[in-house]
Order: structure tokens, then sequence, then C-alpha cells
């Protein structure tokens, strides 16, 4: 613990634009700020106290440079608003730094997809499913991947922004897409990827706080995806037309905190609800992406979701939303330019308007292809 008097630092493990909202809320919290990012021109350098230049993977470096200007005892918590292999460089950071976080084991089983669904297996929750699915092993045979139905869909176990998402609709495009030809093409192994069952049905996301192995419910809100692969976001939509689920989501996401051992951390989930049941899609420990947590949250909430992070990430209680009277939100993405008169028209009334990608292909290949996205508040 840092001692009477001393100056009280928090980790922003990058300092691009999505992490500003982070940097911000700490400096709110009475904190001062180290802000990491390989790139010298990064706008969080800007609002951050001490800046280590850095790519954010390297996190022996950025350790020992962090110890080489300050006394680790005055870091009291910190976190990556990002995902994939950044949150396990984090995960080392908090272990050497003693801060609140995931270790790099959960971190890296939560990753999985595969050992996600394996964990959660034994949930009983009579609101609680997940497709049936299948590890990918050289014994694979086609009986076992007949029993999932068809079609069925085959994702990457470690893998975001819905990238490599296939659908399968018989044995012969199992066995092409497992064949070595393709999966070379693709640069990825056959064990790297899960099978399972299809569910059809209507999408719901969840975000939310697991303190001390208890769920805290933040929102919950509706996907609509691509109805083909790789099923992009088009939009999202607050409330939920489900959000009377919102009982029934506590408690399986209670369960699945405490079968992940996830004590600290934000979380965001996507299911697919069917009959009433909730179909477990995917599952993080991460900070929600698609600006639901820069405005979908605190537009449609007044909830500050980075302040409650900060709370989070250095040990003091969450705050719950104020449910009443909650704002009508929706973010709409487009995959191709609709062209300049159809995109100013879209936008006129839009809260907040963002070209993403100004050549974006004609195949769509995963949500970071889509080439604009703008936010709406009320119906």
């Amino acid at each position: 613990m840092p001692r009477e008097n001393e100056e009280q630092y928090y980790l922003s493990l990058g300092a691009g634009e999505n992490q500003l909202p982070l940097i911000r809320a700490a400096r709110a919290h009475g904190l001062k700020v180290i802000a990491v990012d390989q790139n010298i021109s990064s706008p969080g350098f800007k609002e951050s106290d001490l800046r280590i230049q850095e790519s954010i993977l390297n996190y022996r470096k950025i350790y020992y440079k962090i110890v080489g200007v300050v006394d680790q005892t005055q870091i009291i918590g910190g976190y990556a608003a990002t995902y994939g292999a950044a949150l396990q460089s984090f995960a080392f950071l908090c272990e050497r730094l003693r801060l609140i976080g995931l270790s790099r084991t959960l971190i890296e089983t939560v990753q999985d997809k595969l050992q996600v669904r394996k964990l959660v297996a034994s949930i009983e929750h009579n609101s609680f499913a997940q497709p049936l699915f299948l590890e990918i092993t050289q014994s694979i045979r086609r009986e076992e991947v007949e029993q999932l139905g068809f079609p069925l869909i085959a994702k990457i176990r470690r893998g975001a922004s819905k990238r490599h998402v296939y659908k399968l609709d018989n044995w012969g495009e199992v066995r092409n897409f497992l064949s070595r030809r393709n999966l070379a093409e693709l640069g990825i192994r056959g064990s790297d990827f899960i099978l399972e069952q299809f569910i059809e049905g209507d999408e719901i996301i969840v975000t939310g706080f697991a303190q001390n192995f208890n769920f805290h419910l933040i929102s919950i809100h509706d996907r609509i995806a691509s109805k083909n692969p790789p099923f992009i976001d088009l939009e999202h939509k607050f409330p939920s037309k489900y959000k009377n689920l919102a009982q029934n989501i506590r408690e399986v996401h209670n369960q699945v905190c405490v079968k992940l051992q996830l004590a600290d951390t934000p979380v965001v989930s996507e299911w697919k609800v069917v009959a009433g049941r909730l179909y477990l899609v995917e599952f993080s420990a991460q900070i929600p992406g698609e600006h639901v947590a820069d405005f979908l949250i605190p537009k449609g909430l007044k909830y500050d979701y980075f302040q409650n992070l900060v709370r989070l990430t250095i040990g003091e209680k969450v705050e719950a939303p104020i449910e009443k009277n909650p704002q009508q939100i929706t973010i709409k993405f487009w995959p191709q330019n609709p062209g300049s008169s159809q995109w100013q028209e879209a936008i006129q009334r839009a809260a907040f308007a963002r070209i993403l990608n100004d050549n974006s292909p004609k195949k769509i290949s995963s949500n970071l292809d889509r080439y604009a996205v703008a936010g709406f508040i009320g119906s």
C-alpha cells in the first residue's frame, strides 16, 4: 500500500482512442495515470502523468520500465481497454504488480471458447443451455459430427471480432473445411477450431461486473447480426425486448462466474434466446466493445461504466445502475459504403457517426471490415 500523502497511480495498458474513457475516469477518481503505448502520438498520452512508449504486448519490458520510474506500491489499480493477447499481457502485470485482476491462467482459460464450454457444462439452471459442441482431434469421426446436426458452426477457439466463423451444411463441407489444404490456406490448425450446433434464435448481449465472484448486471440489449457467416454485428438496441429475463440472467451469470473463478473483472456475454432459455454463444472477461460501454450504457442508463470499472479494479464496491426510465439507444453499423447522399441522410439525427474503414471490402470477413457506425438516441 502507498504511504500516507504518497501519490497513487492507475495503469492504463494502451493510450489510444479506446482507452481515453478509462484514463479520464481514473483521473476523475483522483488518481494519476501511467499510460503505456507504442505510438508516441497516442491521444491518451496527453492526458496521462507518466508515459511509457512500448508495445503493450511486451509485458516484461513494461514491468521493468514501470518499476524504474515509480514505486510499485503506489500503483493501486489498472486495466487494458482491449482484448486478446493484450489482456494476457495485462494479466502478467497484474501478477507482478499485485493488482486486482485475473491471472494469466484464468484469462487464457476464459479466452478459450472450448474450455469455457467444458467448464460451464455442469451449470444447473432451468434457463441455462448451450449448443452441442465437439472438440476437433485427429480421431474425429463422422458420427460424432453428425450428432451435432446440420448446419453447424465452426469457429476459432481463441478469437474476437467474429473472425473465422463458418457455417457448414453437411459432412462433405466439414471434411473439406478440415482438409490440410484448407487449413493451410487459413493458416490455422484444425485443433484451433471448435464445432458447434447451430441455434436459431434472437440474440442478446449482457454486460456487467464480477466482483468477489458475484455478478452485478449492468445492461441487456438486443444484437442484430448478418444472416450469413461470419454473422457480423449490424445493430445493437437497448433496452432489450428480453429485459424480463433479468433475474434469470443474473442467476446464470453468478454460476458462470463461480465455474470460471472470476473474482473481479468486467464481463460481456452473448446469448441466443429460445423459448425463454438462454443458449450461451460466447463469454468474455473484458470491456464490451461496439460502443456499448462508451455510448449505449451511459446514454441509455445514465451509468458511468468506466468510473465503476476504476472502482472495481482498485477494490472499491461498484455501483448498481438505476433501472428507471431507460433511454432507447440504437447503434447501427454499415458493412459497406452506402454512398455519400445516403450516408449524410442516415446520420442527420445521429448522436455520433464515424467512418471505420474507408476501403471496406465487398466480402466482409469480420467486424473489423465494416464501413461505418452511428449511434442514435430515442425511437
